[in-house]
């Protein structure tokens, strides 16, 4: 009995090592469609609407002075601005809301506040634009024609290099953004810098429990029979702060994984499918070039080792490829690019633990992620590159 369970092992470790490298074959497979033919000769809208037509709402707990820097960075022709708090708190220049803690609704945390201000706060705006206590509008002019206009974001480093680089890593995987347009349902949402129009707002609303409120909202619009998702890429991008410390970052992607997951029921059966294999290869991803080493010290376990090893080596050149494009988009020094090419294995590995650790053990509530006060806050003047 014993030898039957021993000889069994390495045909079952060589099946999980496949499924795993195989996950992420797949995932990386669909990303490269939509970045080389979807995204192919994508052309950022220009603004229809001016910055007079859009009432800008900060969501925040009780960051005054976080939120005052952020309120000081609008443009001064939006006039209509309006900060929606946990807390009591003095801001110049925008009208502060209190949320009640009597208000009720199937809404938590940040969603709980939006939905708040949308029954609360009047807009006679074509658009609200949705940003966080920490975003810093930048080259700002207009918003495109389209029900929902994503804006790109930037983070900056607020605390941890290496959480920092975890971002600029990010950033270079989200190149696929500019494919979201064409697809019928964006496979993510940003909210710390998304102008909706406000009559679809009032529309569809954030009544909902979720912790991916900004994504679940244009899941919900495109799941609505009655709704057709007009979904635009935006040029212009948002400074918001990267997580400080590493511990911030995992609770931060352990969230959004356990988000997406928990809410596939609004996606069609080919989104969710599709949704549960990225997810499932980024949270296992980091293992994959690890895994080139087992049929070396360990011959005969997999099957097909040396196709296994080439495919393996194959998964691990798009995280250096991912890296590349991170610098590239933050027009990064060749310092701290050839850091991130170095550190790009670790610096992935940490990017997944927080998916791994929502996809096992899935949070159902979470804290809200701290910032820094903003003299601490690196500040930049480098240009995003345009693709």
């Amino acid at each position: 009995m014993v030898g039957q369970v021993l000889a069994a092992v390495p045909a079952t470790l060589s099946v999980i090592l496949w499924i795993i490298v195989l996950l992420s074959a797949c995932s990386i497979a669909y990303w490269t469609y939509l970045v080389a033919f979807v995204a192919r000769g994508y052309e950022y809208p220009e603004p229809e609407y001016g910055p007079g037509d859009v009432q800008a709402r900060f969501l925040t707990v009780d960051s005054e002075q976080i939120v005052q820097e952020s309120v000081n960075a609008l443009p001064a022709a939006i006039t209509d601005r309006h900060v929606i708090a946990e807390q009591p708190m003095d801001i110049d220049g925008a009208t502060v809301h209190v949320v009640p803690e009597s208000f009720e609704c199937a809404a938590i945390r940040k969603g709980r506040a939006l939905e708040w201000a949308r029954r609360h706060v009047a807009c006679e705006k074509e658009y609200v634009l949705f940003l966080d206590e920490d975003s810093l509008v930048t080259g700002f002019d207009g918003v495109p024609d389209a029900d929902v206009v994503q804006f790109r974001e930037r983070p900056r480093r607020s605390g941890s290099w290496l959480t920092y680089l975890a971002e600029v890593f990010r950033l270079g995987f989200q190149v696929e953004q500019r494919a979201f347009p064409s697809l019928s349902v964006p496979l993510y949402a940003w909210g710390g810098g998304i102008a909706i129009r406000a009559e679809l707002e009032g529309w569809i609303g954030w009544d909902r429990k979720t912790m991916i409120e900004d994504t679940t909202f244009v899941w919900s619009v495109a799941a609505d029979e009655g709704v057709e998702l007009d979904f635009a890429l935006a040029r212009a991008t948002f400074d918001t702060q990267a997580p400080p410390t590493i511990r911030a970052m995992i609770g931060q992607r352990s969230r959004w994984i356990a988000g997406s997951q928990a809410e596939r029921g609004l996606l069609s059966r080919l989104y969710r499918t599709l949704t549960t294999v990225r997810n499932l290869a980024w949270a296992f991803s980091p293992a994959v070039p690890l895994l080139t080493f087992v049929p070396l010290f360990v011959p005969g376990t997999i099957a097909f080792e040396l196709a296994f090893q080439v495919l393996s080596v194959a998964v691990f050149a798009f995280v250096i490829v991912w890296s590349i494009l991170g610098v590239r988009y933050y027009g990064e020094s060749p310092s701290v690019g050839a850091a991130l090419l170095v550190l790009t294995p670790i610096v992935s590995i940490l990017h997944s633990l927080g998916a791994f650790a929502g996809l096992v053990v899935p949070p159902t509530d979470f804290a809200v992620t701290q910032k820094v006060e903003p003299e601490l806050v690196e500040t930049t003047d480098r240009e995003v590159e345009g693709d």
